[in-house]
């Protein structure tokens, strides 16, 4: 084989194994290293919180107090409540119940919520929802009631 072949075949030899080592390479699911603690979503009409609490078994126990307050008159104050127990796969948890359903994807330093209205609204509140970017405020474990 003449040299300028030998130089092709090999350059394609090394483009074709590059392909086929990087096509199986497993994709890793991140874990967040630490999601316990709690998280505020804070502005003037959607003050809500969520306390969470890494569990063993891959699961979180969570709580989401979620608030709507009128900006017209502060006294006029609707509000929501959803808690419990739910799996964590990789850094997303899902929580799906009757009328409901909430995913809880976490990230550095936050917890992005999202309520899908087309389930239904939670059993919240008028204008309530639980959708928002939380910003974690500290590590600490919540105390639960339940």
């Amino acid at each position: 084989m003449p040299t300028k072949h030998k130089s092709l075949f090999a350059l394609i030899s090394i483009v074709l194994f590059c392909g086929t080592v990087s096509a199986q390479t497993p994709v890793r699911t991140s874990r967040p290293a630490n999601v316990t603690g709690s998280y505020r979503l804070r502005n003037a009409e959607t003050p809500n919180s969520l306390d969470v609490l890494q569990l063993r078994g891959g699961k979180i126990k969570f709580h989401i107090v979620a608030l709507w307050v009128s900006v017209h008159n502060r006294d006029n104050v609707h509000n929501g409540e959803l808690q419990g127990v739910i799996a964590l796969t990789g850094d997303t948890a899902v929580y799906q119940g009757e009328s409901c359903k909430v995913t809880i994807k976490f990230a550095a330093g936050k917890a992005i919520v999202t309520q899908d209205a087309d389930v239904g609204d939670c059993y919240f509140g008028a204008n309530v929802s639980a959708t928002g970017s939380y910003r974690k405020m500290n590590n600490r474990k919540p105390k639960f009631d339940y």
